[in-house]
């Protein structure tokens, strides 16, 4: 998976806008049901560290996951924290917005938010308990950033 990763475009956070930034859990769901995603989509570099790091657990969507990453066109929207360093995620939530943690209970998941503000980026995920709910979708509101649940919405 990891070559398949190389050959994708990778841009900083700061310099791209407009994206559909895709959650992780978005993309095991497009995976599982065989979906295909088209437009202007990116994947953070902290995404990528979380599909890596759960690939081993995915069976046989594995194979899979490797033709989605293959085939679908995106860019790697490189952020400047990995999963794991909790200090970190919430550090560079709060430099974007401190209201985010306020909206959202899990750094970790408020990073793909506060990357989607960074950049201007609307965002597609699966995750209904932090980051689909109409709480965030209020507070993003202002930003002019939409959380999408399906890839129709899009």
């Amino acid at each position: 998976m990891k070559e398949l990763l190389d050959n994708k475009k990778r841009v900083s956070w700061r310099e791209v806008s407009g994206l559909v930034l895709l959650d992780t859990c978005f993309i095991i769901d497009c995976v599982s049901r065989h979906k295909k995603v088209k437009g202007n989509i990116g994947i953070t570099s902290f995404n990528v560290e979380e599909l890596m790091h759960v690939e081993h657990r995915l069976g046989h969507l594995k194979k899979g996951l490797r033709k989605f990453l293959k085939e679908t066109d995106f860019v790697i929207v490189e952020v400047p924290v990995s999963p794991g360093y909790w200090v970190q995620e919430k550090e560079f939530v709060q430099a974007v917005d401190h209201g985010l943690l306020k909206n959202i209970a899990d750094a970790s998941d408020a990073v793909l938010i506060a990357a989607a503000i960074q950049c201007d980026s609307d965002v597609a995920t699966k995750d209904k308990h932090h980051l689909f709910t109409t709480k965030l979708e209020n507070f993003l509101h202002s930003y002019g950033i939409k959380v999408f649940k399906e890839l129709k919405d899009f």
